[in-house]
């Protein structure tokens, strides 16, 4: 008895082992298949308001490549379709913080693309409580230190490393003139999208001996700055920096050429595309300008499917030649384009490793988060500066900028600058 005890036992064991180990197979193939169809997605555009001058193309950027993503290559990695659900909220930030909350408590959404900064910042003790992974089109540095902002995220250089990358371009060219100590002046909206990186500018133009003149505030809706140009000519400005969106700092340009002044202007990001020939002319010559990414129409691995897009949807045969005022879109269509990318990425590392992550809350927010945080040199098709980095304790993808000028009536990339990743400019 005691011998066909054992072999009972025995016989037991191995039926055990052989259950548990078909067991752990069927939950790791339950795993895998448990890839949700669809995800939901939130969006935020400007499309109407005082930002729709750029805000509009943008939008196009993000839905276009959603489209493509879902129309063309099936889905993330084939398997996972993006419904994506967005609304146009005129630039008032509290019809942003409405739509979050429904975004949140009706859509479920599983993360968010956004735009401006003071709606991005706004939400962004909200999105770090609520965990929901938001990719803006606000490069504002108050956004890249996780420690802070946890979920936040963008693609390419912070405002304020681009406006470092440009004193430092500006300082060069001051020491080839044998200036001194070159006058510059800041000129913006007083919004928080303007005013962001004005503080860390302003340090480092006295840290790189600048004489910083008076702050001149030009509304984003403005007609005209003649006062605003009078003033930089009284102080003597040899440069001016300009920070709004692309009709109000084409704006300062041609007001500052007609009252003669010999200051260089250099403009922010969301202040300067191909618009700004078109709107100004040649007074668009000699214009400087930061840009974070390639350009519509540069040559970029990710360009191919740009245009494909482009092709498929509108029946447009795009230009390789870019620069000019001929392209169909602007600088802010890669831009969006480019957002989507970035979420893109941190959802094909989830489906690429769903058993892991599916154990981690699948398509959760702190499993999007956890897995941007995975990348390192990401490149993300060439679109943008520099190769992308995002770490746990670091949100700032690349610290990069291209200094571009127009020629001719073309757009004429001059350098790219990379500033130091210096821990006391995390967030600043």
């Amino acid at each position: 008895m005691r011998r066909g005890a054992r072999r009972l036992a025995a016989s037991v064991l191995v039926i055990a082992v052989i259950a548990g180990g078909l067991l752990a197979r069927s939950s790791r193939a339950v795993a895998q298949q448990a890839i949700p169809p669809s995800i939901k997605i939130g969006g935020l555009f400007d499309t109407t308001g005082p930002t729709s001058d750029v805000g509009v193309d943008y939008s196009k950027g993000v839905l276009d490549h959603i489209r493509y993503i879902n129309e063309v290559e099936g889905g993330i990695r084939g398997k996972v379709k993006i419904d994506f659900v967005w609304s146009d909220y005129g630039y008032r930030i509290p019809d942003a913080l409405s739509l979050y909350r429904k975004y949140r408590d009706i859509d479920r959404v599983n993360a968010i693309v956004g735009w401006g900064t003071g709606d991005t910042e706004a939400l962004k003790d909200t999105v770090s409580e609520d965990q929901i992974p938001y990719i803006s089109a606000s490069y504002s540095s108050h956004l890249d230190n996780p420690a802070k902002t946890p979920y936040n995220f963008y693609p390419v250089s912070s405002y304020s490393d681009q406006l470092r990358a440009v004193l430092r371009y500006l300082r060069d060219v001051a020491d080839q003139e044998r200036i001194s100590r070159p006058k510059i002046v800041f000129m913006y909206p007083d919004h928080p999208y303007g005013r962001a990186p004005i503080p860390a500018g302003k340090a480092y133009a006295q840290e790189l001996n600048f004489d910083v003149g008076p702050d001149q505030i030009v509304a984003l809706n403005a007609l005209e700055a003649r006062s605003q140009v009078a003033a930089v000519k009284a102080f003597g400005a040899d440069f001016a920096w300009a920070g709004g969106t692309t009709n109000s700092a084409s704006v300062i340009v041609r007001d500052g050429r007609a009252a003669g002044l010999t200051t260089r202007f250099a403009i922010n990001v969301w202040g300067f595309d191909e618009n700004m020939i078109k709107l100004i002319g040649k007074d668009a010559e000699g214009v400087l300008a930061s840009t974070p990414h390639v350009l519509y129409g540069e040559p970029a691995a990710g360009a191919a499917k740009l245009f494909d897009a482009l092709a498929r949807f509108y029946n447009k045969e795009p230009t390789f030649t870019w620069g000019t005022t001929a392209t169909p879109y602007i600088a802010s269509y890669v831009r969006g384009w480019l957002n989507v990318s970035l979420l893109k990425k941190g959802l094909e590392i989830i489906v690429d490793n769903w058993e892991t992550y599916s154990r981690l809350g699948g398509f959760s927010g702190p499993s999007v988060r956890s897995a941007l945080e995975t990348l390192k040199n990401w490149d993300p098709d060439g679109l943008a500066a520099a190769p992308i980095t995002l770490t746990r304790d670091d949100h700032r993808p690349s610290t990069t900028t291209r200094i571009v000028t127009v020629r001719n009536a073309r757009i004429v990339v001059l350098k790219s600058v990379t500033v130091e990743r210096r821990k006391d400019w995390l967030g600043f």
